[in-house]
């Protein structure tokens, strides 16, 4: 018996699933067990990342990180060598689909001292109104 059109995305979609999941789960072990401690080292209290994209393109825009008063600390040569593995562990919690269409944009913040990831997010859509008149001549 072969799956039906409608069965077989059933599956595809839940193994679509299982291997975001697995994808944030490795994410989430690497934030805890090397990046946290690291940035802790460093008197890092928070990493904010700034995103948006649209039309099919979006990224990051920039990170800074914090420190226990909410100041930018000064992370030149920490930021060369860890940057771009903070960065590419980020972008897995970043809402799916983010850069479709209108797009969206947000701030994801790396609490260090609770381990915890909050994202605050905005989607930007196009709206239409229709409307009909009509006049007697």
């Amino acid at each position: 018996m072969t799956p039906t059109d409608h069965e077989y995305l059933e599956q595809f979609m839940a193994q679509y699933r299982q291997q975001e999941l697995a994808r944030l789960d490795t994410a989430k072990a690497r934030l805890k067990t090397e990046i946290i401690p690291r940035l802790k080292q460093w008197g890092i209290i928070r990493v904010r990342g700034e995103y948006s994209g649209y039309g099919d393109s979006g990224c990051i825009d920039g990170i800074t990180y914090l420190d226990a008063h909410d100041q930018p600390v000064n992370m030149d040569m920490v930021r060369a060598a860890s940057h771009p593995e903070i960065e590419n562990v980020l972008y897995e919690f970043l809402p799916a689909g983010f850069e479709i269409n209108d797009g969206s944009q947000g701030t994801l913040t790396l609490d260090t001292q609770t381990a915890k990831v909050t994202i605050q997010h905005q989607e930007n859509y196009t709206d239409t109104r229709d409307s009909t008149r009509e006049f007697d001549l």
